[in-house]
C-alpha cells in the first residue's frame, strides 16, 4: 500500500469523520472503500457499454441498409392491423 494526500472541503472531512467514527473504521478504510466501489462501478459501466455496441453493431449488420422510412411504416401499420384483428378474432370466440 502506498501513502497518498488528497484534499477535502470543510463538509467533506467532517461528515467522513463522524462516519468513520460512527462505523468504527477509519477514515483511510472509508475512502479506499469508496473508490474501491467507484472504481467496481467504471468497470462494470465500460464493460456494459463495450457489449452494449457489440451488439449493436452485430444487429446493423444483419438489417439491410437501404430500408426506406415509408416501408418502415408500412410495416410498423401492417403488424399493428394484424394484431388488431388477431385480437379481434379472439374475442369472438
Amino acid at each position: 500500500m502506498q501513502r497518498t494526500n488528497i484534499y477535502l472541503d470543510e463538509r467533506q472531512l467532517r461528515s467522513l469523520k463522524h462516519l468513520a467514527a460512527e462505523q468504527r473504521q477509519s477514515m483511510a478504510d472509508l475512502v479506499r472503500s469508496a473508490i474501491d466501489d467507484y472504481l467496481e462501478k467504471r468497470i462494470v459501466d465500460e464493460v456494459w457499454r463495450t457489449e452494449w455496441t457489440d451488439l449493436l453493431a452485430q444487429s446493423h449488420r444483419r438489417v439491410p441498409t437501404a430500408i426506406a422510412p415509408d416501408e418502415i411504416e408500412d410495416d410498423i401499420t401492417q403488424a399493428s392491423a394484424e394484431v388488431r384483428q388477431a385480437r379481434h378474432a379472439s374475442r369472438r370466440r
